[in-house]
């Protein structure tokens, strides 16, 4: 089964305007969703759709209209690439709450190659936008199209780069601005096979972590203010296309 938990650590580095850093113990899930089915029947505390202790809903990704790994390929397609499987790096709903700041969706070809990775970034304010990185390569760069700190602009551009996930796996994002990098994050983890033990284990280990998550991102917003770092103010947002530069 590819389907794993996996724990880790999310590190945060600010250079500019003012430095500002951070590393949190994380732990999250990276699931083949061709595996849901079979999920959903070997874990007692995991459902799809219905209320449990871990729930994915297909609400939570895309425009929520279909599931998950039907809007992913159907997303590919529209774009001229053919997906066959897809593996899902996020979190999932703890106690019907979740909050990804992005997921990371690797999609596999007919040939069982990597054909493209998908990045789906969030933002606190319940705005959703899908990014398609083309290629291979595990490696990519596309102009930032959502905002999501209020503490940074939209004139920047994201450099990501990934492993596959294995026995670990690591997802990095540069963003740069006129040449500079002022902020990188990467995530780190290692794999523990998915079974109803581990998956509680995890609970204890790491509790609400949903929760802890958007908890940090204010908690880290509130450093930021007390720095005077820059305030942007949010602007329009429209489906599919991102937020409109003013």
């Amino acid at each position: 089964m590819r389907s794993a938990i996996y724990n880790g650590t999310l590190v945060h580095s600010r250079r500019e305007p003012a430095r500002n850093s951070f590393r949190y113990p994380i732990s999250f899930f990276v699931l083949d969703l061709d595996e849901l089915p079979e999920l959903e029947r070997r874990l007692a505390l995991f459902s799809i759709n219905s209320p449990n202790v871990v729930t994915l809903r297909d609400k939570d990704h895309f425009d929520g209209s279909l599931p998950v790994k039907e809007a992913a390929v159907r997303f590919c397609a529209e774009r001229g690439v053919e997906v066959e499987s897809v593996l899902m790096l996020a979190q999932l709903r703890v106690l019907g709450y979740v909050f990804n700041p992005v997921s990371f969706h690797w999609c596999y070809g007919p040939d069982g190659k990597l054909t493209a990775m998908i990045a789906e970034l969030n933002n606190t304010f319940g705005e959703r936008l899908p990014e398609l990185l083309h290629g291979p390569a595990l490696t990519y760069e596309h102009e930032k199209h959502l905002h999501v700190s209020p503490f940074f602009g939209l004139d920047q551009d994201y450099q990501y780069a990934f492993s596959e996930p294995k026995e670990e796996v690591w997802a990095r994002v540069h963003v740069r601005e006129n040449g500079r990098v002022p902020l990188s994050a990467v995530i780190h983890g290692h794999r523990k096979e998915l079974t109803n033990a581990t998956l509680a284990g995890a609970l204890v280990r790491y509790p609400l972590m949903p929760m802890q998550v958007t908890a940090l991102i204010h908690w880290q917003a509130v450093k930021l203010w007390a720095k005077r770092v820059p305030f942007h103010h949010k602007p329009p947002f429209e489906p599919g296309k991102g937020s409109l530069k003013q």
